[in-house]
C-alpha cells in the first residue's frame, strides 16, 4: 500500500475517532475538532501525493470520495441531530454525495474516470468550513462563559453556521447539477 492509500485509509481511523468524542459532548469537542482538521488534510494530501509522485492507483481512485463522504456526512449528521444544522438540508446534502459517488463508482466498473468539477472542489471547500465553523462554535461554548454577552454570540455562531450550511447546500445541488449534465451518456463515444 504506498502513502496516499495510507493517508486515505487514516481518514477513516479518525473520522471513527472524530465521532468518538462528538459522542462525548463538551469533553470531546476540541479533540473532536482536532481529528477532523487531521482528517480534512489528509484529504488534502493523498491525492496531490499521488498526481505528484505518479501513485495514483485504482484503490486510491475508489476509496477517496468514499472516505471524503464517510468524514463530511459523519460530521453533517452529528451536527443536525445536535440541532446545528436543520436535517433535511443535511439529508439533501447527503442524497447528492450519495448519488456522484455511485455514479462515479459505477462509471469506474465501465472504464470512465470521470473527474471532479471545479464547483464540486469549491463544494468540499465550503462543506469543511462549514464543519469547521460549527466544530470551533462546540468548542469554544463546551467551555463555561462568565460573560453576558455570551448567549447574543452564540446566537450569531449559530446563525453563521446555518448560513454556512445553507451555501453548502446550494453548492451541492448546483454541482450536482452540473455533475450529472456533463456526464458521458451510455454507448456515447
Amino acid at each position: 500500500m504506498n502513502l496516499p492509500n495510507m493517508l486515505t485509509m487514516s481518514r477513516f481511523v479518525m473520522t471513527c475517532v472524530f465521532i468518538i468524542f462528538m459522542q462525548q459532548g463538551a469533553s470531546g469537542a476540541f479533540l473532536a475538532l482536532v481529528f477532523f482538521i487531521g482528517a480534512a488534510v489528509t484529504d488534502m494530501l493523498d491525492g496531490h501525493v499521488a498526481r505528484k509522485y505518479g501513485l495514483v492507483t485504482t484503490f486510491g481512485k475508489l476509496m477517496d470520495p468514499v472516505a471524503d463522504k464517510f468524514l463530511t456526512l459523519s460530521a453533517f449528521f452529528i451536527l443536525a441531530f445536535e440541532g446545528l444544522a436543520p436535517l433535511w438540508m443535511v439529508i439533501v446534502i447527503a442524497l447528492r454525495e450519495i448519488l456522484v459517488t455511485a455514479s462515479r463508482l459505477h462509471g469506474m466498473t465501465k472504464g470512465q474516470v470521470i473527474p471532479a468539477e471545479q464547483t464540486g472542489k469549491v463544494k468540499t471547500i465550503v462543506q469543511i468550513a462549514t464543519i469547521l465553523v460549527a466544530l470551533v462554535y462546540r468548542t469554544l461554548w463546551s467551555v463555561p462563559v462568565a460573560s453576558t454577552g455570551a448567549s447574543l454570540m452564540s446566537y450569531q455562531w449559530k446563525g453563521l453556521i446555518i448560513l454556512f450550511v445553507i451555501f453548502s447546500l446550494v453548492l451541492s445541488l448546483w454541482s450536482g447539477s452540473e455533475y450529472f449534465r456533463n456526464l458521458p451518456k451510455e454507448g456515447a463515444a
